[in-house]
């Protein structure tokens, strides 16, 4: 696209588009806050969802055009302001508009800077709408035979439609008042179905009816049918007023005539300018070649990842080799303000250890916290540093002698740090041999060690290696002083697979720093923390896909088989990248004050895991086989059961076929469709259904829920079963939730259900070896009893310090019921409502769950207010924060972030509010048993005891231990989990751990 007007003037066979950009702005805002927020923020704070799809939807235009036309000319026309002819003719048009969102507000000057990115021209004028400029140049290209596009929401510019002129609102399709939804791209005849008149009367339809959005005030009680069948009839707007005493109806007689000036008025207002004097030249507009170079660079600077990708796919242009746009990339730029405005001063916890960190700090005291705050990420001499070398692939180095390999250490040991990346033959640690391993010693210093790259066939079975490479076990020999010299800082991200295969070769991995982890101290909720996510927003720099190494699909290669040369490139910037991100994120910690969570929560954690991980756990495949027989003769009966009630038979797993049954078939309540036009049928649906006494729908969730067990566990367990070890070894990641709390995969063995009978005999398929015994160690209602503490409630601490039953003490408080002989629905009543206290449950929610009236429900959550006001006020403290700050911390100081916060989409600040209630409280939950696993071994082995830990289950951990020091284990197990919180807090209320033996996990727990 050029950056100069072109002189070739418009004509026959030219296709203008006229895009309205500020209702464009608009649309785009509101599309973006019902997506990920993670994607409508940059790493410095500045807002840019709007304008990460603004942008996108502009490339689709200038590369593909709208509707099966591509574009001669495209010109984004801009509102100037407000104060426009039209507020001199009505001071008080769009005068009910409320103020953009806050969050959209840095955006605007943000898409101007878009266009001009495209090579285009924003185009606005004082005292005119875009609207107006769009009409004029309309009537322009019109009266020059060319053909035009009108891209707007706004349906005024339907008054523009001619033979030549289209309107086109490219977002959803335009009901008419037939009902139905015409094209997107709407001519003459879609203007009369959606107003009942043509183009030319539009105006006084308009006039009539008036326009809420912009407070045109139209004549009171007439809609649109009215008011077309009126303009039908009289043919204008003028003659309909002039005669308005023949018409019948007296009422709209009178209102005709007392509001004819008003009705006139909005005619005025809602008429176009077509005769604006623009000073862009339509033929300004004309498409060309864009400069590929400055639009990466704009999208680079504001972290446009998506849009990056696609123009240089599209240009063939290296995104590496094209520096981001300093002027956009800068705080210069209205990042700063509008950043400071949107995550204002952020607190931090003084730093502390545990033998210094106050009493009950954190949650209770976050809500009155103060201090500056300094956007993270800026430029700290680290940052500088990663930034300061190019990032270059094809300059790493490919060692393939002994010697070359020494050296490489030797220069590693002389640096006293080093960043390591390395390729597998599997993605599962316990599974995986060494492809090759990379080192780096500076950003732009990296080397990739080949180890076991074979000749190239897909299916690798053939075992001779390539030539030229470092024998696997020589290489590791010369390494291993290297990585396990505790005067060189190993680097890494994700770490602590690695560990685990360098584990299984001898080789201790110490001492160490993981960049994931480091993020996850500093940024947790912030957005994703894969590697590649990492560099694009500290870096900005695209990493080397995986899949453009290996291929994808039927074509996809296995990694030893991928050429050296192109290894070298792929774990070489790996380690590089790692490097720099180290540089990057390892000196924030002491500043953001983060350096005592990461020390103590973070680190010390990996070699914990990767050791229960590797240990692993026995399953006895017979139980499980025949747990599978019996599940599917019990899905068999509710297959049949549910034909029977539904009174045909159907796909139950379809949801689109159950659906039809539901809301179709049946018109059971509480129908709605999804975006698809498919009825939803999700477990809140089904639920609500069931709480109403459906059968159908009860049947429906006991046969999803028996069916996911039957696949995801007794089906699948065997599977997993490692060929050397006869066990099953879990992975778990560190940095999967923003809360703390850790995550199980391969297989994940946390979503187990405990309270349900088919869960529980899912569980006794866990056994212990022969000799020993499994213990399985439960913190009793920790979530409770943090919230207890953090909200002060006396009357929970005392009845957690009497060991009474918590549940029932809350019902006999709330509704005055004896604890002695208390009816059991009651308990339960109580027991629903103090854990979804936690998580901020509404009187709706209530209802739900204990099947009665939502009234009902509201009363009992009142009460329970009322009874704890405590929890109220902590409640109110968390959402203040949250919406001041834009985090809450856990006792331990960890930070969970909510970019949402800010959000304009209801919605997602609701989430918020109610997540900022129960991440506290749950981070400290998931701190206290991190902290209880770090401290676990130690403890053991002081105790001259050999039980080991094997997994780690929300609030439980599952021991193996010799059957003969059971009882001197249990105890042990007990007072580590119960005084995990001390001595950095001393909570006022106890940890109480339930602890069992038994041959089986079930029985155990």
């Amino acid at each position: 696209m050029s950056d100069s007007p072109s002189s070739k003037p418009i004509g026959p066979g030219d296709h203008v588009f006229l895009v309205d950009g500020s209702s464009f702005v608009f649309r785009a805002y509101f599309q973006s806050i019902n997506q990920d927020a993670k994607y409508n923020f940059r790493s410095d704070g500045l807002p840019t969802g709007a304008l990460r799809l603004f942008s996108t939807k502009l490339y689709q235009f200038v590369r593909e055009g709208a509707v099966g036309i591509m574009p001669t000319h495209l010109a984004i026309l801009f509102d100037k302001s407000e104060d426009t002819f039209r507020k001199e003719i009505y001071p008080d048009y769009k005068g009910t508009r409320r103020d953009p969102p806050d969050d959209l507000v840095p955006q605007f000057p943000l898409m101007r800077e878009a266009v001009s990115a495209f090579g285009l021209e924003p185009i606005e004028k004082a005292g005119f709408e875009a609207d107006d400029l769009i009409a004029t140049y309309a009537i322009e290209a019109e009266k020059a035979g060319a053909d035009v596009l009108i891209i707007s929401s706004d349906k005024d510019l339907m008054q523009m439609v001619t033979d030549k002129v289209l309107f086109y609102d490219f977002e959803s399709g335009i009901k008419g008042r037939s009902g139905h939804r015409p094209e997107r791209k709407l001519d003459i005849d879609g203007v009369i179905d959606y107003f009942g008149v043509p183009p030319d009367r539009v105006t006084d339809v308009q006039a009539l009816i008036g326009d809420t959005s912009d407070n045109v005030p139209g004549v009171p009680g007439i809609g649109i049918k009215t008011a077309s069948a009126l303009i039908k009839e009289y043919g204008d707007l003028e003659t309909l007023l002039a005669r308005a005493e023949e018409i019948k109806q007296p009422k709209r007689r009178e209102t005709l005539i007392n509001f004819a000036d008003q009705a006139r008025m909005s005619k005025r207002l809602v008429t176009l300018d077509r005769h604006v004097d623009c000073e862009t030249p339509l033929s300004a507009t004309r498409v060309g070649d864009f400069d590929a170079a400055r639009l990466i660079a704009f999208g680079k600077a504001l972290e446009l990842t998506t849009l990056v990708k696609r123009v240089a796919e599209a240009s063939g242009l290296d995104p590496n080799s094209v520096e981001a746009d300093p002027r956009l990339k800068s705080d210069k730029l209205h990042a700063a303000t509008y950043a400071a405005k949107l995550m204002p001063d952020e607190p931090e916890p003084a730093p502390s250890s545990d033998d210094k960190e106050p009493k009950n700090a954190g949650v209770a005291a976050a809500a009155t916290d103060t201090g500056a705050f300094k956007p993270s990420g800026g430029a700290t001499a680290g940052a500088v540093a990663a930034t300061a070398v190019p990032i270059d692939p094809k300059t790493y180095e490919t060692v393939t002698e002994a010697t070359r390999l020494q050296a490489l250490i030797d220069e590693a040991m002389e640096a006293g740090h080093v960043a390591i990346a390395a390729e597998t033959t599997s993605p599962d640690p316990m599974l995986a041999d060494m492809v090759g391993i990379a080192l780096a010693t500076r950003p732009g210093r990296a080397a990739y060690i080949p180890l076991g790259h074979r000749n190239g066939e897909a299916d690798l079975l053939d075992p001779g290696l390539l030539p030229g490479q470092v024998p696997a076990e020589e290489a590791l020999a010369a390494l291993k002083p290297l990585l396990e010299d505790a005067s060189v800082l190993k680097i890494a991200h994700n770490l602590k697979a690695m560990g685990v295969v360098f584990g299984r070769r001898g080789v201790a991995l110490a001492p160490y720093d993981d960049t994931i982890l480091l993020s996850y101290a500093l940024d947790a909720g912030k957005g994703a923390m894969g590697l590649s996510d990492l560099s694009e927003r500290w870096l900005g720099h695209v990493p080397i896909a995986r899949k453009e190494i290996t291929g994808t699909g039927r074509a996809a290669i296995a990694f030893p088989a991928v050429p050296i040369d192109r290894a070298t490139e792929y774990v070489g910037e790996q380690a590089d990248l790692a490097l720099r991100l180290w540089t990057n994120l390892k000196p924030r910690l002491v500043p953001e004050r983060m350096t005592n969570l990461y020390e103590t929560l973070e680190r010390p954690l990996v070699p914990v895991l990767a050791r229960m991980e590797a240990r692993g756990i026995t399953v006895d495949r017979q139980t499980l086989s025949r747990l599978s027989g019996e599940f599917a003769q019990k899905l068999g009966g509710l297959e049949d059961e549910i034909y029977k009630l539904a009174d045909e038979q159907f796909n139950i797993g379809s949801p689109k076929q159950l659906g039809d049954i539901l809301f179709g078939k049946f018109g059971l309540p509480g129908g709605k469709k999804t975006k698809t036009g498919a009825w939803s049928t999700g477990a809140d649906v089904l639920d609500e259904l069931a709480a109403g006494g459906i059968d159908l729908a009860a049947r429906i969730l006991d046969w999803r829920q028996l069916s996911k067990l039957k696949s995801t566990y007794t089906d699948l367990l065997p599977t997993f079963i490692h060929a050397e070890t006869g066990r099953i070894h879990t992975q778990y990641a560190l940095a999967a939730t923003s809360t703390g709390r850790l995550s199980s995969s391969e297989p994940n063995l946390q979503n187990i259900p405990i309270r349900t009978e088919a869960g529980r005999r899912i569980r006794t398929a866990f056994i212990a070896d022969k000799g020993s015994k499994l213990i399985s160690a439960d913190y009793s209602q920790i979530e409770l009893r943090i919230l207890a503490h953090v909200a002060d409630i006396p009357e929970l601490k005392a009845a957690f310090a009497e060991g009474m039953d918590i549940h029932a003490m809350t019902a006999s408080e709330m509704f005055g019921v004896p604890v002695e002989g208390m009816p059991r629905e009651v308990r339960n009543r109580a027991k629903a409502i103090n854990f979804g206290i936690i998580y901020g449950i509404s009187a709706f929610g209530l209802a739900n769950q204990l099947a009665i009236p939502r009234e009902e429900a509201g009363a009992y959550i009142k009460r329970y207010f009322e009874r704890f006001p405590g929890i109220r006020g902590y409640m109110d403290a968390m959402k203040a924060h949250v919406r001041e700050h834009g985090y809450v911390t856990t006792l331990f100081g960890r930070k969970i972030h909510f970019p949402q916060v800010k959000s304009g989409n209801p919605a997602e600040r609701a989430f918020v509010d109610r997540a900022s209630i129960n991440a506290p409280i749950q981070g400290t939950a998931a701190d206290v048993i991190r902290r209880a696993m770090i401290r676990m071994e130690p403890a053991l082995d002081e105790a001259g005891l050999s039980a080991k830990m094997l997994l780690q289950v929300h609030d439980e951990l599952v021991f193996e231990a010799p059957e003969a020091e059971v009882e001197k284990t249990l105890p042990v197990i007990a007072d580590v989990m119960a005084k995990a919180a001390e001595p950095a807090i001393w909570l006022t209320v106890p940890l109480q751990v339930d602890a069992g033996a038994a041959d089986n996990w079930d029985e155990a727990h």
